[in-house]
């Protein structure tokens, strides 16, 4: 694994708890996010057919 500083550590296993996942999908999620929000990855396809909720 990626050494971490404690504190991030602690945080991540709090949060991966909480979401019932494991720290290295919480990770993988957090990343993947990251690089999508920054442009570095293109955004995933919204299925058109899917409903969703709220408005755009």
């Amino acid at each position: 694994g990626v050494p971490l500083e404690p504190a991030t550590a602690d945080t991540l296993d709090s949060i991966a708890a909480e979401m019932g996942i494991g720290r290295s999908d919480l990770i993988q999620i957090v990343l993947r996010e990251w690089l999508e929000t920054n442009a570095y990855l293109p955004l995933r396809a919204i299925d058109e057919e899917s409903e969703t909720d709220g408005s755009a």
